[in-house]
């Protein structure tokens, strides 16, 4: 095929503009090889090296009064004056350490959740416990629950809620924690 100068430049050029535009390699060929694929994505270096793991939990402290009776007067009295206790609460029911003390407030702190015993054939009292508890939840897993309500803020500023436990035959009473 014979090409008139005219034609020589017109091609020549729109090669060449082509080229410049990154379109043609230096031989004018398309620099795509054929693959219709998007090219894979590039990972920051920062995001491969962290490893994907969830937050360690925060640990919390939760306060926690046992009494012989409904008495948010007296349990106050405790929630407002007295020294806390110090206790870990055990990471399962297997490994909760056991209180034994009324009148104690016990400030425990645990990770996630936590689990305490409470022994109630310590005590010459025959009847249910009351549990007041402040900054946490409490649920009941060996024992009956037959009451539970809020303290009133009128009664006691520091003490959130209370709630009444039957003793079970074994005379312990489990009891799980839980952040608010």
């Amino acid at each position: 095929m014979d090409l008139t100068r005219r034609e020589v430049i017109r091609t020549g050029g729109g090669v060449l503009a082509l080229t410049a535009a990154g379109c043609l390699n230096s031989d004018g060929e398309s620099p795509d090889d054929g693959d219709d694929e998007e090219p894979p994505e590039t990972v920051d270096d920062e995001e491969e090296t962290q490893p994907d793991t969830e937050p360690e939990p925060e640990e919390v402290t939760l306060e926690l009064l046992a009494e012989e009776d409904i008495d948010h007067d007296h349990a106050c009295l405790h929630a407002e004056f007295d020294e806390r206790t110090p206790l870990e609460a055990g990471t399962s029911a297997d490994d909760a350490p056991t209180a034994d003390e009324t009148h104690v407030i016990w400030e425990v702190t645990y990770e996630g959740e936590g689990y305490v015993r409470f022994d109630a054939d310590a005590h010459s009292y025959d009847g249910p416990f009351v549990f007041y508890t402040a900054d946490g939840t409490v649920g009941v897993v060996e024992g009956t629950e037959t009451e539970r309500d809020e303290v009133p803020d009128d009664d006691c500023e520091p003490l959130d809620e209370y709630f009444v436990v039957e003793v079970p035959e074994d005379g312990v009473i489990l009891l799980e924690l839980s952040p608010q």
